[in-house]
């Protein structure tokens, strides 16, 4: 008898680990599901094309500054020079 009551204990444990990781599996299974939905949806297929837009413009405004900022530093010490 004694062991029956030692064994119920342990039982207990074990169901509550199963539905922990039952809820877990099912989360994370809700979880995917969602961003499949959310990937395929016709907002996120904008929202991603301006992001994509915006970046694009972002890189293409740098060339410009970086290009204008090393001629603006070669002109400067042709400039030294001719001083």
């Amino acid at each position: 008898m004694e062991q029956d009551k030692n064994k119920e204990p342990e039982k207990k444990k074990e169901n509550i680990q199963d539905k922990a990781e039952q809820w877990i599996d099912k989360a994370e299974e809700f979880i995917d599901e969602t961003a499949d939905k959310i990937h395929e949806s016709k907002t996120y297929e904008k929202a991603d094309k301006s992001l994509e837009n915006a970046t694009k413009k972002i890189f293409r405004k740098a060339g410009r500054l970086w290009g204008k900022s090393e001629h603006y530093f070669k002109n400067k010490d042709k400039k030294k020079d001719i001083k």
